[in-house]
């Protein structure tokens, strides 16, 4: 998994707080939906994997295939993304791929404030 160092340093802390999005940066993108060290979990954080706004090596099409199971979406395509959070409890999010020549969603999710709705805890927020 990308950025597991992190990730095994930071989840425990992102669960107790109940975090409910990660966004790091990369050269493509990738969402991570629901995976706490590693098992799915109700009180994982959501990492989005995003930094498919350019870069000088181009695109990073050696990640694509074969998509590992931990991976909800992924793809090698510059683009953008939007972040609208709706109310405390909701927010939405969406990709946008550059290419598309219009503004067509690629990929989108729905993010639920767990402080507004708690969900059982992960064991790495005990730890």
């Amino acid at each position: 998994m990308e950025g597991e160092t992190m990730r095994v340093m930071y989840e425990p802390w992102f669960v107790q707080y109940k975090v409910d999005m990660e966004r790091i940066s990369n050269v493509a993108y990738n969402v991570v939906n629901g995976e706490c060290t590693p098992i799915k979990d109700q009180s994982a954080p959501i990492y989005v994997i995003i930094g498919d706004g350019g870069n000088l090596e181009g695109l990073a099409t050696n990640m694509t295939e074969p998509q590992p199971a931990y991976s909800a979406f992924r793809e090698a395509s510059f683009g953008h993304a939007t972040l609208a959070i709706k109310n405390r409890t909701h927010a939405y999010y969406s990709w946008h791929r550059n290419q598309d020549g219009y503004a067509v969603e690629a990929d989108r999710l729905w993010v639920n404030n767990r402080f507004w709705h708690p969900v059982d805890e992960c064991t790495a927020a005990k730890s």
